[in-house]
C-alpha cells in the first residue's frame, strides 16, 4: 500500500499526478483547504491538499485483478490509521500554536515583519520541549524578549547632565511646545536648576504665546528669534540659566528648507543635545519618513508624544529596531508636568502586547530570556 500527500492549486491537477504516480486504481482519501508560505497568517497563499493512495497491490496491479470485499475494508482500515498518524506529524504543535497567538498580535499592532521575524527566532530558539510550555510562560517570553529589545534602544538618561541646550525638533502638531513645558518645569521644580526658554517656531504665533505663559507661571527668561542667525545672540542673553530648552519651528518635514534650517538653528557654539519628537498616533510609514527626512540632522535621542491618544504601539519597537536612536521619554496626556515619564522597557512591552501593568514574569520565563 502507497500513500502520498499533495499540495496543488486545483483537484484536477492532484488527479493527474496522483494517477500519473500511483496508478488509475489510485483513491483520495482526503481533500482539504490550507494556507501555505508566508510567517504565520504573513502573506498567505490558498492551496488545496490532497491525500491519495494506492488500493492494489503492485502484483495485482500487473495482474488486473480486483481484490475482494474483506481485503478493501481492511486496506481502508489500515488508511485510515496512517491517516491518523500522517494528520498528527503535520499539524502545528502546542506552542507553536501558542506563540502564533502573540506573533499575530504584534502584527495588529503594526510591529514589522522583520521584526516579528526576529522575536520569532529569539523565542524559538530558547524553547525546550514543548510540554515544558504554558500558555501564560509562552507569554512571558515574548513579553521578556520586548523588554529586551526596548532595553538596548532606551538612552541610559533622559536628559545629559553635561550639555547646556536641549533642543526639540519635529513637525508640526506632535506636541514639542508642550512637551518642552513638561521638561522645563521638572528642572525647576525637583532639580532646582535655573532654566531658560528660546523658541524659534514664529511661524505660529500661538506655539510662542503658549510658551510665554509657561515662562511666566516658572518665572523663567524667554528669548524668540526669526531666524537661525539670531540664536547665538539669544544664548549669550540667556547665559545665567544653567540649562536652555529650544522650540524649533514645527513646519512641514519634506521642504528640504526646513531640513536646512534645522541643520543651521543645531550649529551654535553650545553643547547641546536634540531630541526629534514623534507622534504615537502617526503610522509607522509616516513616522519612517521623517526620520529619512532628517537623517541628515543630528538626533540624539527620539521623544515619543500621545500614548495616551493611541491603542497602538508597535511603531515604537520599529523604531528601536530599525534606528540607533535611543528613546528618552513618553508623553502621556496634556498635563504639565506631571504626564511625561522616561522611557520605560517593560512598560512600551506591555502596552504593544496588551497586558496589564501590574502583570508579572515567570521565573522560568526571566530566567529564559536571560539567557538571550
Amino acid at each position: 500500500m502507497k500513500i502520498k500527500r499533495y499540495i496543488v492549486d486545483s483537484l484536477p491537477q492532484a488527479v493527474q499526478q496522483i494517477r500519473l504516480e500511483l496508478g488509475e486504481n489510485a483513491v483520495i482519501l482526503n481533500t482539504k483547504e490550507i494556507k501555505i508560505g508566508g510567517f504565520f497568517g504573513f502573506f498567505q497563499r490558498k492551496q488545496l491538499e490532497v491525500i491519495a493512495a494506492s488500493e492494489v497491490s503492485e502484483k495485482k496491479a500487473a495482474e488486473n485483478e480486483e481484490p475482494t470485499e474483506t481485503e478493501v475494508l481492511k486496506r481502508l482500515s489500515n488508511m485510515e490509521k496512517l491517516l491518523e498518524n500522517f494528520s498528527k506529524d503535520s499539524s502545528d504543535g502546542p506552542a507553536q500554536g501558542k506563540l502564533a497567538k502573540w506573533l499575530e498580535r504584534l502584527k495588529d499592532q503594526e510591529v514589522d515583519l522583520e521584526v516579528i521575524r526576529f522575536i520569532e527566532k529569539k523565542v524559538l530558539t530558547q524553547m525546550p520541549a514543548v510540554e515544558d510550555f504554558t500558555e501564560q510562560e509562552v507569554r512571558d517570553i515574548v513579553l521578556l524578549t520586548i523588554t529586551k529589545l526596548f532595553q538596548d534602544g532606551i538612552a541610559a538618561d533622559g536628559l545629559d547632565p553635561n550639555v547646556n541646550m536641549i533642543t526639540l525638533l519635529g513637525p508640526t502638531g506632535v506636541g514639542k511646545t508642550t512637551t518642552i513645558a513638561k521638561l522645563a518645569s521638572r528642572q525647576v521644580l525637583y532639580q532646582r536648576k535655573k532654566v531658560g526658554f528660546l523658541t524659534a517656531d514664529t511661524f505660529r504665533i500661538a506655539a510662542v504665546e503658549q510658551l510665554k505663559t509657561y515662562a511666566n507661571i516658572l518665572n523663567i527668561p524667554i528669548e524668540v528669534v526669526e531666524s537661525p542667525d539670531q540664536v547665538a545672540l539669544a544664548i549669550s542673553r540667556l547665559h545665567n540659566c544653567q540649562l536652555i530648552f529650544m522650540d524649533s519651528a514645527g513646519r512641514n518635514y519634506l521642504e528640504e528648507v526646513y531640513v536646512e534650517d534645522m541643520n543651521k538653528l543645531l550649529s551654535q557654539p553650545v553643547q547641546q543635545e536634540n531630541h526629534l519628537v514623534l507622534s504615537m498616533t502617526s503610522r509607522w510609514k509616516d513616522m519612517k519618513q521623517i526620520i529619512e527626512k532628517m537623517k541628515s540632522v543630528q538626533i540624539d535621542k527620539v521623544i515619543l508624544t500621545k500614548w495616551d491618544e493611541s491603542t497602538c504601539y508597535g511603531a515604537a519597537l520599529n523604531l528601536v529596531y530599525h534606528y540607533p536612536y535611543p528613546l528618552s521619554f513618553l508623553s502621556l496626556g496634556q498635563g504639565v508636568p506631571e504626564d511625561i515619564m522616561l522611557a520605560e522597557p517593560e512598560y512600551m512591552a506591555k502596552k504593544i502586547m496588551g497586558v496589564d501593568e501590574d502583570a508579572g514574569s515567570s521565573t522560568k520565563a526571566e530566567r529564559i530570556v536571560s539567557a538571550f
